[in-house]
């Protein structure tokens, strides 16, 4: 009887646990029709300068449902999944908080495309930090 009990509460322990990782895989959609962004649509990797040099992102824009969704892996903490985003004129704008050493901050990464190529420009903590990088399109 406690074997059984012990077996159902690991079982929904183990439940809750997956669902917010069964969501962040689904992936979540912005407001934004993809056909005002069709261009950005696609694989990419991106090139960071930070502190310890050029670090390389993976960033994933796809369609989901005719809006456009956003993935961002590489970074510590895993894959982030981002649903605020939106154009400023011909730029792609992304928006999430991260977690860091003082706490969560909000992070605003435009996108600008020329020639095929990503501009990046990343701003942390309400421009207090600021990085600055290229994207190419996998494949």
């Amino acid at each position: 009887m406690i074997r059984k009990i012990l077996m159902t509460a690991a079982a929904a322990a183990l439940a809750v646990l997956m669902v917010p990782s069964l969501v962040a895989a689904r992936g979540q959609a912005s407001s934004l029709d993809s056909a005002k962004a069709k261009d950005f649509i696609g694989n990419w990797v991106l090139t960071m300068e930070g502190r310890r040099g050029p670090q390389e992102r993976p960033l994933a824009i796809t369609d989901k449902g005719g809006k456009v969704a956003a993935e961002l892996s590489g970074g510590r903490g895993g894959p982030v999944t981002i649903s605020d985003i939106s154009m400023n004129g011909a730029d792609l704008v992304l928006k999430w908080n991260q977690q860091g050493p003082q706490g969560e901050m909000g992070v605003v990464m435009t996108l600008t495309l020329s020639n095929g190529t990503l501009a990046v420009k990343q701003d942390m903590a309400g421009g207090r930090f600021s990085q600055t990088g290229t994207g190419k399109k996998k494949g």
